[in-house]
């Protein structure tokens, strides 16, 4: 009969602090010696701090996309018009009348000096260019 007792007595012991533990967890007690809720509130916020950037790093992404693709359709209306405006110039230069007249060769000297000027100051526009006479 001893021997009941002492478990008896051991079970309500344990049966009271579970109760004593339930009651304090509903009344938001917390009992967290490794602090393994802030641990895992702190591991949240770095992930929620990552995901926020990543998502900032994709909307620049994406927005720098946008930019580039504008640049670059703008880019080829300005080409496809500059061939337009060249191929009308050229046509209308060989329809001149005066397309067969030789040039003065202090004319073609001037006109070559300020080729060469243009092309200094916007290389790109004249790397499809031929190049220069050497004579002139």
């Amino acid at each position: 009969m001893r021997g009941l007792r002492s478990w008896t007595g051991l079970a309500i012991g344990v049966v009271a602090v579970g109760l004593a533990l339930a009651a304090a967890h509903g009344l938001g007690l917390r009992w967290d010696p490794f602090d393994l809720q802030g641990r895992r509130l702190e591991v949240a916020r770095s992930q929620a701090a990552l995901a926020e950037a990543d998502a900032r790093l994709r909307r620049a992404e994406r927005d720098g996309d946008r930019i580039v693709s504008r640049e670059t359709e703008a880019i080829r209306e300005f080409e496809i018009e500059v061939g337009r405006a060249t191929a009308a110039a050229i046509q209308q230069a060989r329809e001149a009348e005066d397309a067969d007249v030789p040039l003065a060769p202090d004319r073609v000297r001037r006109l070559d000096d300020h080729d060469r000027e243009l092309c200094r100051h916007a290389p790109a526009l004249c790397a499809g260019a031929g190049a220069p006479d050497p004579a002139g």
